[in-house]
């Protein structure tokens, strides 16, 4: 797995819990399936960017903030 899809994997994994969201309160919010949310959570897909800025805008967050970008 690439340092990014560990970044994006853990990053999703923070927020979601932070949200008090399940797999599928999160595919409600961002339109991705939950089966490829849990993929990807657990490293076992790696997101094309239409996937992670769809999973960003669920949050409500921009991509750069997603990431956690300086």
């Amino acid at each position: 797995m690439a340092a990014i899809d560990i970044i994006i994997a853990e990053r999703l994994r923070q927020l979601r819990k932070s949200y008090g969201w399940s797999l599928s309160e999160a595919e409600r919010m961002t339109g991705v399936s939950k089966s490829m949310l849990g993929q990807i959570e657990r490293g076992e897909s790696s997101p094309t960017l239409a996937t992670i800025e769809k999973i960003s805008t669920g949050f409500k967050l921009t991509l750069k903030d997603f990431l956690n970008l300086p």
